[in-house]
């Protein structure tokens, strides 16, 4: 970034444990501004560590089952899956929303050990790109501990804090933590689903992307749109494209609560006032995305059943992801009266998951999307808009856009449910016994 950093003492162990002694809840910066060297910084026998870890970026888990530390995440990494497996992590599978009022209203954290900008000529230091969570509750935590990096951004926003409301201030230099754009060419089921999505999209509209890359894909073939705008819990290096080609508007900020790309997106956003970073109250509310114009959030499924639930976490009966932003998302497009909820699915399925859409998702649990949310389902086959269908018109209108080879089945599995009243959940289980 090549801004001057005025000297403050370095971030180490010893000086760390000073500050956080007696802490049993410590709250630490994550996503792209993760401190790396936090996790062998840190003692707090005993202390439970949250942070926000993203799977984009973030491979550590902040547990310590020498020390009896653990760590509370609300995204599953290899590592935090391991030690939830020994007792030493626990998983808050929870949305953004749900976050926000936990940390805002539920815990008192002891300590926060947060990556900050450089200070400007006014004293003041910006939360980079991770400013989704801490202002909501910094006010109720004990101890506020900044660690300065000249490598993070100074981000535009009502997130820019005083450094004098830190009770210490210490100092690292480390790249932010980054992800490459995938410049590769697109497989035929991402580009089909992709180009159904951004015909759905109409100019004018605020825009909500979620993580993968479909989203990708449909940012891609937004160039040619114009007047949009965009409010999310993320951005990536995509943002950077539709303003270059002059798709985005330039009278309204581009909000968003977190950024994750790579070192060209972080230099872009320093000091620009096309970015207006914001925490999870104002990005994530459905009350207030109720009220933006067109807000169109585009998200990507493992599944959709056919009484239009939707699964974004399980495969196979196993935890794989967690909702996040989703269910925020998905209700605040829902009562948007000019809104859209685009839900995306590979209806052959990738990896492990196989078919995309299904007759019933087998687990409670694995509804990350009820069917009273539900609104318009694409896949590689083609649209259905289920908002306002009946139940036996929502089914139909999922199944012609199943995999061909898997209409036949699904259409079977529902006319029996008609004909019998009992779900296909429970069909199968008369069968398995």
């Amino acid at each position: 970034m090549n801004v001057s950093l005025r000297k403050f003492p370095d971030l180490t162990a010893k000086a760390l444990a000073k500050e956080i002694v007696g802490a049993k809840e410590i709250y630490v910066s994550g996503c792209a501004a993760e401190i790396t060297a936090l996790p062998r910084l840190l003692g707090g026998a005993g202390a439970t560590v949250t942070a926000i870890l993203s799977p984009l970026v973030n491979t550590r888990s902040y547990a310590d089952p020498a020390t009896g530390r653990r760590c509370r995440s609300f995204f599953l990494n290899r590592e935090i899956r391991e030690h939830m497996r020994s007792g030493h992590a626990e998983l808050c599978p929870w949305s953004y929303g749900r976050i926000a009022r936990w940390l805002g209203t539920e815990v008192v954290m002891d300590a926060a050990v947060i990556m900050t900008s450089p200070p400007d000529e006014g004293g003041r230091v910006s939360l980079g790109v991770q400013t989704d969570f801490l202002p909501l509750f910094r006010h109720r935590v004990g101890r506020m501990i900044a660690v300065v990096n000249p490598e993070l951004p100074f981000t535009e926003g009502p997130t820019v804090l005083p450094l004098g409301s830190f009770d210490t201030v210490f100092s690292v230099d480390q790249p932010l933590l980054s992800v490459p754009i995938d410049s590769g060419a697109l497989d035929d089921v991402t580009r089909a689903i992709a180009t159904h999505v951004a015909g759905l999209v109409p100019d004018g509209a605020t825009i909500q992307l979620g993580l993968g890359k479909v989203s990708q894909a449909v940012a891609g073939l937004l160039g040619a749109h114009r007047g949009l705008s965009m409010v999310s819990g993320l951005v990536d290096d995509n943002v950077l494209r539709l303003e270059a080609v002059g798709a985005m508007r330039r009278d309204l900020p581009i909000v968003t609560g977190a950024a994750i790309g790579t070192a060209e997106l972080y230099a872009a956003l320093h000091r620009n006032p096309r970015f207006s970073f914001r925490p999870t109250d104002q990005t994530h509310a459905p009350r207030l995305l109720a009220d933006l114009p067109l807000f169109h959030s585009i998200n990507s499924s493992l599944q959709v059943d056919l009484f239009g639930q939707i699964n974004s976490e399980m495969v196979n009966g196993r935890l794989i992801s967690t909702p996040g932003g989703f269910p925020d998302f998905l209700r605040g497009a829902v009562l948007n009266p000019e809104g859209r909820s685009i839900v995306t699915v590979r209806a052959r399925g990738g990896g492990k998951v196989a078919p995309g859409i299904v007759s019933q998702l087998t687990s409670p649990a694995s509804v990350t999307g009820t069917k009273t949310d539900v609104d318009t389902v694409v896949s590689e086959f083609g649209i259905a808009q289920v908002a306002g269908l009946s139940m036996d018109a929502r089914a139909q209108a999922l199944i012609a856009i199943a995999a061909p080879e898997d209409r036949d089945r699904l259409q079977a599995t529902w006319d029996d449910y008609r004909i019998t009243g009992r779900s296909p959940a429970a069909t199968a289980m008369d069968q398995a016994r």
